[in-house]
């Protein structure tokens, strides 16, 4: 395989996890209702505190792209994305959710193909 290639599959793959991931919060919305105890109106921020997060975050990841290599920003972005990740499922109250959730959606905009390309 050539390195393009690879890089290639990567990026997909990367991809694939982040959309994944999201189908994943909102199909699980009502066990983390029941859970954690959220209300009907602290439930949006799980779904809304992640889009700001990252419309927040998309802009300087791709400056720090530019600034930093792709290479090293993918890398960090996945990094944190995984931490984070791992952060929501062990989240013990709604407030450490929602800002688990917030520092996913921020690792989530660093991996982008226009970050890396």
């Amino acid at each position: 395989m050539t390195t393009k290639t690879v890089a290639l599959a990567t990026l997909a793959a990367t991809q694939l996890m982040v959309i994944l991931d999201g189908t994943v919060v909102t199909v699980a919305l009502p066990a983390i209702r029941d859970d954690l105890g959220f209300g009907d109106a602290a439930l949006s921020w799980v779904v809304n505190g992640f889009l700001l997060a990252f419309a927040i975050a998309l802009l300087p990841a791709g400056r720090a792209g530019d600034v930093l290599g792709t290479r090293t920003v993918f890398l960090a972005g996945l990094s944190l994305f995984t931490f984070a990740s791992a952060w929501c499922g062990i989240a013990w109250d709604p407030v450490s959710l929602v800002l688990a959730d917030s520092s996913r959606a921020s690792a989530v905009a660093s991996p982008r193909p226009w970050c890396s390309a």
